[in-house]
C-alpha cells in the first residue's frame, strides 16, 4: 500500500514511460509497480538480506549491488534517470554519531545530479533521528540552497531544480562560509 501511495505522490501512474532509479530498493516492490506501469527501472541496494534478493529476482526487478557511503560515488550506471528515489534512507549514517551533514550530502547530491537527466527529479525520504527531527536547521537550509522543497521527512528536487554540479559547488562553498546564497526557484509543475 505504501508503495502505491509513493507512485501516486510522484505521479508516476500518469507519467509517460520514464527511467527510474531507486536507491535502497529493498525487496523491489516500489520498482515492480513502476515497471508494471511501463517504466524502465533499476534498483540499487546492498545484498545483506536473502529475502530481498529472492523477491527482486521473483519480481524481475533489475538491481545493482552497491553500498552508499559518505564521499563515495554511486557505481557506474549505463543510463541517466528521469526520477531518482530513496525511501527510508539509512545510508546517511542514520541514528549514529556519524550522521551526514551538508558536506556529505553535497557530495552525494553532486553525484546523483550526474546520473539525472536535465529535467529529472529526486525524491528522498529521511528517517527520524533520536531527537525526533529528520534534519538539523543547518541541513534544512543546505537542502533549500540546493533547490529542494522540504515536506516533513521528504526532500524533493522537482523537475530540473537539482542545482548542477558546478553551481552546487559554488553554492555549498558560499553556504559553508555563511554567505547569503539566493535560492533557486522551482519551475512550475506541468501535468
Amino acid at each position: 500500500r505504501i508503495n502505491v501511495q509513493r507512485v501516486r505522490e510522484l505521479e508516476l501512474d500518469y507519467m509517460p514511460p520514464s527511467r527510474i532509479l531507486d536507491i535502497g530498493c529493498g525487496a523491489g516492490y516500489f520498482l515492480y509497480i513502476c515497471k508494471t506501469l511501463g517504466h524502465d527501472v533499476l534498483g540499487l541496494d546492498m545484498d545483506n538480506f536473502p529475502m530481498f534478493r529472492e523477491l527482486t529476482q521473483m519480481l524481475k526487478v533489475p538491481r545493482v549491488i552497491a553500498r552508499i557511503d559518505a564521499f563515495q560515488p554511486l557505481p557506474k550506471l549505463d543510463r541517466k534517470f528521469d526520477v531518482i528515489t530513496a525511501h527510508l534512507i539509512c545510508f546517511n549514517a542514520h541514528k549514529s554519531d556519524k550522521l551526514w551533514g551538508p558536506a556529505e550530502w553535497d557530495f552525494f547530491l553532486n553525484d546523483v545530479a550526474s546520473h539525472l537527466n536535465p529535467a529529472g527529479r529526486v525524491w528522498l525520504e529521511l528517517n527520524r533521528e533520536y531527537d525526533g527531527s529528520y534534519y538539523s536547521p543547518e541541513l534544512a537550509a543546505f537542502f533549500r540552497d540546493r533547490g529542494a522543497e522540504l515536506h516533513g521527512y521528504r526532500v524533493v528536487f522537482n523537475r530540473g531544480t537539482l542545482v548542477p554540479v558546478a553551481t552546487a559547488s559554488v553554492a555549498s562553498t558560499n553556504h559553508r562560509r555563511g554567505a547569503d546564497v539566493p535560492r533557486q526557484q522551482p519551475q512550475a509543475h506541468v501535468r
